[in-house]
């Protein structure tokens, strides 16, 4: 961003920096900081887009003046809409009542540091950046509005290689009738004469500041630059620049004409529009260029139009003492190519129809047509190191008395007197009027010539001179046509364009606003369908509407625009059909769960423990965690076990079942710190004489349950069996284990070890692995038991064993 306006009531305290968000805006990062506030990059969370935040200290917020300074300068660009000028997108207030302004992003570097960044650039580029800063600001002077601190910190350099006028900050409404402060606002070595002076200002103003520019991009330093902030004010208003620091070559002396005309400390001397100033450097870059495509380029370099008006009128008060901004002098001649040469390609647009064209002719003075004349001789002595060889030139001598054009104008006018005295008194001859005497111009003295008055009748009087050349009515309307096609008013486009036409039926210009006027007016009902189609979701005809508009007008970007939007729309319809197929299956394999559990609660009431099993392992292959299918099972496995014992089962051993044994889980003991042994009375009151100390509550019911799953339910001596202990999570929040303790004892021989378990957290609702092993039964197994033990992290412990009796 530029650099911060300098005001004497700004605050010298540090600014602070904001994060969070301020209104629909999320700060991302600070961008820049200066005297006024911080410039941000945030995040619009509404339209998704990153955008430049500027937003104002809240110190300054209470100063009504400078608060009105800064939502000034918002309101100025936003009247502004200019591929050269920055946009702006909002304006609000935080809630600390800081005011901000929402700007679009660029991506890039200013003008000041680009002059500092190698490798410098080529003429052709230094001056096509001068002209769309100029194109610019045409556009704000037709606006009314009038920068004060055109500077190269305040020129942005986008990376595609178009240029933008950022900082509008102090920019006054030429047409408001405001009370300043009576400062002087800019920056010191490119203000204006009259700035310094403390006089009313308007655009011409600024178009001097952009001639400081341009010397410093030629000659490398600033024209009028100095250690000393009166001395630099001195040279603005007395000095000229040292114009001899400018380069040898014809192309700086093609230059020079324009570079002293922009630098004139007369007002009426300077340019007096940025059109003008512009249109001269572009026909130079037209000079410059060695090929008719190279021509083409330069054609759709800008959109120039010249103003419909006067200039905007000057402020109408009288500023007086200076506020002002210095900096330090850069390093000469170092600049970055920031992108095409003017000679090169442009920067990617669509060009508009009706540009194509050459603009208003103007007479500029071409390489080789006029020499530099009034170098200052502040040349060190001594010849110049390494010359390059200059062209002479030979400008035209002075006439000694007057310019012979002079006479010769004035000896035409005499003849044409004459001739129209003799064809009247011819007349008057034929009618009998008396003479009158009609006194003739010459170079000395007037000769009277006695001539008859003419009288004639109305119908051969001569029609009046028109109000307007031909030309210039056929340019005016070409204008006023092209401007209504810009914004899309492509009725007015052909009325105008057909006015132009009635002066000049061969003017192709016009005939190409027409034709494409129609193509616009055709491509917007394209557009209206496409628009009734997105509404209605076909997509598809929405697309082949928008591609029909494109087709016919490919400068009007509301193509792209709905193209985008129906892409928009069709990822957000295949995500609604996505996440209803979701809702649909995950609703499928509930109902289904459901339907295996009901079916396995149903077998296990009617002590059908296999079918019972069978179906609690169908319920856990569609959710492995489901709590009631993992108790269910457990249970039908319990049931079956108990089953076996009391109906017997077949023989001893020789491979056969252990006859009416079968496994048999516990239940879970659970206990804490809370419950463990002691009473109920609290730790560190059971000695205390005459105090009587209860606990006020019982601890809750610990959520965990130890289960065992053993398969097979009977095993066969010499038949493998595996053991898989899991802890059960009925609560609400996830256990931690911290170890785990299991003891096992085989015909009365009990061997304890602690195991680590296989799990170390439990989800709430949800059982976890804790051990699994696997043995072979022995043939002499009288009596089988085994014990677990977990601890939690939270001093929790559980106790669960199962028997085989």
């Amino acid at each position: 961003m530029s650099d911060p306006e300098s005001n004497p009531s700004a605050p010298s305290a540090p600014i602070k920096e904001l994060s969070g968000r301020i209104g629909k805006y999320d700060i991302v990062k600070p961008l820049g900081k200066g005297a006024m506030g911080i410039v941000y990059l945030a995040h619009d969370t509404i339209l998704e887009r990153d955008v430049a935040l500027k937003v104002m200290v809240a110190a300054i917020a209470d100063d009504p003046e400078l608060k009105t300074r800064f939502e000034r300068e918002a309101k100025a660009v936003a009247r502004m809409t200019h591929p050269n000028v920055v946009n702006v997108f909002d304006l609000g207030s935080h809630t600390d009542g800081s005011p901000f302004i929402a700007m679009e992003l660029l991506k890039g570097m200013d003008l000041q540091k680009a002059v500092r960044t190698p490798p410098p650039l080529t003429l052709e580029r230094k001056v096509n950046i001068i002209v769309q800063v100029l194109a610019g600001l045409a556009h704000a002077h037709q606006a009314g509005i009038v920068h004060r601190d055109i500077k190269p910190a305040n020129i942005f350099i986008n990376q595609d290689g178009t240029v933008k006028i950022m900082d509008f900050g102090v920019a006054r409404l030429t047409t408001a009738s405001m009370t300043g402060t009576g400062n002087i606002v800019g920056t010191a070595d490119y203000m204006s004469p009259e700035q310094v002076k403390g006089a009313k200002v308007d655009g011409r103003s600024d178009l001097f500041s952009v001639g400081c520019m341009l010397y410093e991009l030629l000659a490398g330093r600033r024209p009028f630059h100095s250690d000393n902030l009166m001395a630099i004010f001195y040279k603005i208003t007395h000095e000229e620049p040292n114009f001899d620091l400018i380069p040898e070559g014809a192309e700086y002396d093609a230059l020079m004409p324009v570079l002293k005309k922009s630098l004139a400390k007369t007002l009426d001397e300077r340019y007096q529009t940025a059109y003008d100033f512009a249109v001269d450097l572009r026909e130079f870059l037209k000079s410059r260029a060695t090929s008719a495509s190279a021509v083409n380029a330069l054609e759709g370099l800008l959109d120039l139009e010249e103003p419909s008006g006067p200039p905007p009128e000057p402020l109408t008060e009288t500023p007086a003492g200076p506020t002002l901004i210095t900096g330090d002098e850069p390093e000469v001649g170092a600049t970055m190519n920031l992108g095409p040469t003017a000679s090169g390609q442009t920067s990617p647009t669509v060009k508009k129809p009706g540009t194509m064209g050459r603009g208003t002719a103007k007479t500029v003075l071409t390489p080789g047509q006029v020499a530099r004349e009034g170098r200052p001789a502040t040349r060190p002595p001594g010849p110049r190191p390494t010359p390059a060889p200059r062209p002479e030139y030979k400008p035209a001598p002075p006439p000694a008395q007057g310019h012979p054009m002079l006479y010769v104008v004035l000896g035409g006018m005499a003849v044409l007197l004459v001739v129209a005295g003799g064809f009247i008194y011819w007349q008057k001859t034929q009618t009998g009027t008396p003479p009158t005497t009609i006194a003739g111009p010459t170079t000395d003295s007037t000769v009277p010539t006695t001539v008859p008055v003419p009288t004639l009748p109305p119908t051969t009087q001569p029609p009046p001179p028109a109000t307007m050349p031909p030309i210039e009515a056929k340019g005016k309307f070409m204008r006023a046509a092209k401007a209504a096609f810009n914004r899309g008013d492509y009725d007015e486009a052909m009325s105008q364009a057909r006015r132009a036409l009635a002066e000049d039926q061969g003017d192709a210009s016009a005939k190409s606003v027409i034709e494409n006027a129609l193509s616009g007016q055709k491509a917007e009902l394209h557009f209206r369908a496409a628009e009734n189609a997105l509404r209605a979701k076909d997509f598809d005809k929405a697309k082949q509407e928008a591609n029909a508009g494109r087709d016919l007008a490919p400068w009007d970007n509301k193509a792209p625009q709905i193209l985008t939007r129906v892409q928009e729309a069709q990822q957000a319809a295949a995500q609604e059909v996505a996440d209803a197929a979701r809702r649909t299956q995950a609703a499928q394999a509930t109902q289904q769960l459901n339907g295996f559990i009901a079916t396995a609660d149903a077998a296990l009431a009617g002590q059908k423990y296999d079918e019972a099993i069978a179906g609690y392992d169908r319920a856990l292959g569609v959710d492995s965690n489901n709590i009631r299918a993992i108790n269910g099972k457990s249970a039908a496995v319990q049931a079956r076990a108990l089953a076996q014992i009391n109906t017997g089962g077949g023989g001893g051993g020789g491979g056969t079942h252990a006859a009416g044994k079968g496994f048999a889980s516990g239940k879970t003991v659970a206990a804490s710190t809370e419950t463990k042994p002691g009473g109920s009375v609290p730790d560190g009151f059971e000695n205390t004489p005459g105090v009587d100390v209860k606990k006020g509550s019982t601890a809750a019911d610990l959520p965990g349950k130890i289960n065992f799953d053993i398969d097979p339910a009977s095993p066969k001596a010499g038949e493998r069996y595996t053991v898989k202990v899991f802890l059960v999570n009925e609560g609400n929040a996830p256990i931690q284990l911290r170890d785990m303790v299991v003891s096992t004892a085989i015909n009365g021989k009990k061997i304890s070890a602690p195991v680590p378990p296989q799990a170390r957290d439990v989800a709430p609702q949800q059982k976890a692995l804790v051990m699994s092993t696997t043995e072979a039964w022995k043939e002499d197994t009288t009596s089988w038991s085994m014990e677990v033990t977990i601890h939690t992290a939270r001093g929790e412990r559980y106790t669960n064993q199962v028997t085989w009796k």
